[in-house]
């Protein structure tokens, strides 16, 4: 299940961290699930701010997409939240999600936690998910806390 929105990986004039990095990680993860004909969801958040149809809303374009992919629109941070996430997770008997994306203190987290309480079995890449600095921690910091919060407790991190 991915999340990469341009309005989500760039915040003004400042990139999400790693931005490079984790658009070319993900891209080798969709290239092996694709080749070993996995499903692909692609959530996309819609606010104010990422309007459904704008440019902000849209898939960044380095992300290639196919029309195998399964798209989720949301408008909470839990992905699962009043979409149709569940049914499509059911329908393909979905017992383990690999999560990627942004934001990893918001929708990754809720999405991944809420998984979890469901049953589903989660994973993740080290380093696939990624946010902005904030307030209290650097986007470094803020990524390393969750996926030590995260690493089982509520998914397994594969390297």
């Amino acid at each position: 299940m991915i999340d990469m929105q341009n309005g989500v990986l760039q915040e003004g004039s400042q990139p999400i961290y790693q931005r490079e990095k984790l658009i070319e990680a993900i891209d080798l993860r969709l290239k092996l699930y694709r080749k070993q004909q996995l499903p692909v969801i692609v959530v996309q958040h819609e606010d104010e701010g990422l309007i459904f149809g704008t440019k902000a809303w849209e898939i960044i374009p380095e992300i290639k997409l196919s029309k195998e992919d399964f798209f989720v629109r949301k408008t909470h941070a839990n992905a699962f939240y009043q979409t149709t996430l569940q049914d499509i997770l059911n329908q393909l008997k979905v017992k383990s999600i690999e999560f990627a994306g942004a934001q990893t203190d918001y929708c990754i987290n809720a999405s991944v936690e809420f998984a979890f309480g469901l049953g589903y079995e989660n994973v993740m890449m080290r380093g696939l998910s990624s946010t902005y600095d904030n307030p209290f921690l650097s986007a470094e910091k803020t990524i390393a806390f969750f996926e030590q919060l995260w690493e089982n407790r509520f998914l397994k991190l594969i390297d």
